[in-house]
């Protein structure tokens, strides 16, 4: 039994200092990508089978004061959001779930008769031509969608759907 015992132990601590080399070139990478990007700061995660196995804080939480990146910072992500957007919509497609030739009305109700035809496909490539809440002072981001919709109803398309390209952050 000692035997197995002594093994696995020395596995472990084999394994242990695999697992340090990697951490350290993880955070030489990291440290490298931080001063070429002239990033302010950073929270690194590894997780393995669902646990947080390793994370590391680096630099500062914003510009504006000298508060260090900890496991409570916060950090806009912007439109990154988008990417998780979509491959959200793809998994849906691919369980057949959604098709990107579905119209939007088929999911939400009380749409504008202008929107009626936006396809899932429109939305994702700014295609739809459904006017753009950031264009509007009097719409916030943080209105409900009904709100939201209610409001831009009263503006008229900005293109035809379909017809022309331009971001737009209604369509997410």
């Amino acid at each position: 039994m000692k035997k197995y015992y002594l093994l696995f132990v020395i596995s472990t601590i084999s394994l242990l200092g695999y697992g340090q080399e990697k951490i350290k070139i993880i955070d030489s990478y990291i440290k490298e990508i931080i001063k070429i990007n002239k990033i302010p700061g950073l929270a690194l995660g590894i997780v393995k089978n669902d646990k947080i196995v390793y994370e590391k804080y680096y630099g500062l939480e914003n510009l504006e004061d000298n508060k260090k990146v900890d496991k409570n910072s916060k950090f806009r992500v912007y439109s990154t959001t988008k990417l998780i957007s979509n491959v959200s919509v793809f998994q849906l497609i691919e369980k057949g779930k959604l098709s990107l030739e579905d119209n939007v009305s088929k999911y939400l109700e009380n749409l504008p008769l202008e929107w009626q035809n936006v396809k899932i496909e429109n939305l994702l490539s700014h295609s739809s031509g459904i006017p753009d809440f950031v264009r509007y002072e009097d719409v916030s981001g943080n209105i409900k969608n009904e709100q939201m919709i209610n409001r831009l109803s009263k503006e008229k398309m900005e293109f035809e759907t379909g017809n022309e390209f331009r971001y737009n952050q209604t369509n997410y």
